[in-house]
């Protein structure tokens, strides 16, 4: 059963609307006193509020052609974005997202450990890693993030296939995963998955029987 990142495109969207909010609120570079002075800013906030928003600039175009498929262009201007500001969570990630579609899987788990310490209470970029490791068959790696994943959100449903995936490639069945193929069985809408779940969940069976 193939795993399959599914929040693409809607990360790239979410993910522009949501980091271009702060730059409205701060876009005015002097405030008026009494009608007539001016407060001027700090040359340095100034600069450094010019390289953000210059680097959104790069991220918007990056989140475009990410979006049009053209993948070596898009890349390019995340890096410019990034060389602006490197704190722009979503610029990592998904650059890992066009890293590991071209098989570049080494880059792509670098940019979301990147991404993960960014935002430490989403589960995607921990998920992200555990699949690029469950592509090049490392069960035990991608079960470990998996976990972690789920440990920052323990109903998301992608990281709940992923680590199932690699406990049946890993031979391994305890109460643990069995709960979270329960957890994964109420949360499951596609009839292929629902499918892979129960025989899932009669294999962990099995197990615990013994």
């Amino acid at each position: 059963m193939k795993c399959t990142c599914t929040h693409r495109a809607p990360l790239i969207i979410a993910a522009a609307v949501m980091l271009c909010v702060p730059v409205v609120g701060c876009a005015s570079s002097s405030s008026r006193t009494g009608g007539s002075a001016q407060t001027q800013i700090d040359p340095a906030i100034a600069y450094a509020q010019r390289r953000k928003e210059e680097a959104l600039k790069h991220y918007n175009m990056a989140s475009q052609l990410h979006l049009d498929g053209s993948t070596e262009e898009a890349l390019n201007e995340y890096r410019k974005a990034l060389e602006l500001d490197g704190k722009l969570y979503a610029a990592w990630n998904n650059m890992g997202q066009l890293l590991m579609a071209d098989g570049n899987y080494a880059d792509a788990v670098s940019a979301y450990k990147i991404a993960s310490g960014l935002e430490p209470t989403d589960p995607r970029p921990e998920y992200n890693i555990g699949l690029a490791y469950q592509k090049v068959g490392w069960a035990n790696d991608s079960y470990t993030y998996f976990e972690n994943a789920l440990d920052r959100d323990p109903n998301y449903l992608p990281a709940l296939r992923g680590l199932i995936r690699s406990s049946e490639m890993l031979g391994m069945g305890n109460e643990k995963i069995m709960n979270h193929i329960r957890n994964a069985q109420l949360r499951e809408t596609d009839n292929q998955w629902r499918d892979y779940l129960s025989t899932q969940y009669f294999r962990v069976q099995a197990i615990l029987d013994n």
